[in-house]
């Protein structure tokens, strides 16, 4: 894992020592203005990948690729592709040739890996990242723009490498995220629970699973109708987001059903952590079609785990488990509550 960071830490150095080259030589005032710019933009995504290659070998953050071999090969092949763009005679490029160089650079970097490496890494931080790299690559399409008219190749170019970086972008997020909510899907929890639980066990580092059902869901649908459903079940999406730290990472399981992942929260932070999302989702004021409120609550499940660093990673299906019995419990006591979390045997 470390390696992949670091590749992306070469490529981007390499990125901003290129626009500073060509901010250096371009004679266009506005343009260089713009290549500083993004010269600028790409020291920050930098600063990004440095501060997650510091937190790996901090023990801050799990392995998070299964498949690390396939990945840095394909990451090497870019960054060899990026070394091959020529900056040793930028001197000699027109303004023409300066921009298409740009594009070329942008063009690898919008490679559907970076979007998936940045899901991966920094899910609580993925939008504020996406954002920032959309208003750095529009720096350059607006650039090309200005000096093209929109219905030649290179303004034409200039839109397709911008739309390739949000379909691609698109793409990664309807891999991992729920289109109704929002929120990730349950293919996310199986990538990223068990890079947790490796995390958890390396460095002995507690774990928290929580599986939770809304209470009677059924019984919202036949009252308020599936219209009503579907908004209430986003309202609870949103009281979890409130409810919970920006490292949790919060999920639609399934249906009613939703799960968190919450490093670095043990048995005495599970409460508490319990207790604020019970608070949260019986404070939701969501409207049906009728203007009644449409009643909402949930029963909490979970697990806690915390060995002795070295130990073998937890299997998925078995934090799955733990939590599903702690949540049987809490329905069975009467539901709107937490249970006691399972400790499942080692």
């Amino acid at each position: 894992m470390r390696e992949i960071l670091r590749l992306c830490v070469k490529m981007d150095e390499h990125a901003e020592r290129l626009y500073g080259e060509l901010a250096s030589v371009c004679p266009e005032p506005e343009l260089r203005t713009t290549f500083e710019q993004l010269a600028r933009d790409e020291g920050e995504h930098t600063g990004w990948w440095q501060q997650l290659v510091e937190a790996w070998e901090q023990g801050l953050l799990p392995d998070l690729v299964n498949d690390t071999d396939e990945l840095t090969e394909r990451l090497e092949s870019l960054h060899e592709e990026l070394e091959s763009l020529d900056i040793a005679d930028l001197e000699g490029l027109s303004i023409d040739g300066m921009l298409a160089l740009a594009a070329r650079l942008e063009f690898y970097m919008i490679d559907p890996v970076f979007s998936e490496l940045i899901e991966l890494t920094e899910p609580a931080r993925a939008d504020r990242r996406r954002t920032s790299y959309q208003a750095h690559l529009q720096r350059l399409v607006s650039a090309i723009g200005n000096h093209y008219t929109p219905d030649s190749l290179a303004g034409l170019l200039a839109t397709v490498l911008s739309r390739t970086w949000r379909d691609n972008l698109r793409l990664a997020v309807y891999a991992t995220h729920d289109v109704l909510t929002g929120l990730y899907n349950r293919r996310a929890l199986e990538t990223h629970l068990p890079q947790w639980a490796a995390w958890s066990a390396r460095y002995g580092h507690a774990l928290t699973v929580l599986l939770l059902d809304v209470d009677y869901f059924k019984s919202v649908n036949d009252t308020f109708g599936h219209t009503d459903g579907d908004k209430a079940l986003q309202a609870v999406a949103n009281a979890l987001r409130k409810a919970t730290r920006a490292s949790d990472l919060v999920l639609r399981y399934g249906g009613d059903e939703f799960a968190v992942i919450a490093p670095e929260t043990d048995l005495a932070e599970y409460a508490e952590l319990c207790e604020r999302i019970n608070t949260t989702v019986r404070e939701i004021d969501v409207r049906g079609s009728d203007g009644s409120r449409i009643p909402l609550s949930v029963s909490i499940g979970g697990t806690v785990v915390r060995d002795p660093a070295g130990e073998p990673p937890r299997r998925i299906e078995t934090l799955l488990a733990a939590a599903d019995r702690s949540l049987y419990a809490a329905k069975s006591a009467g539901r709107d509550r937490a249970a006691a979390p399972i400790v499942p045997e080692a």
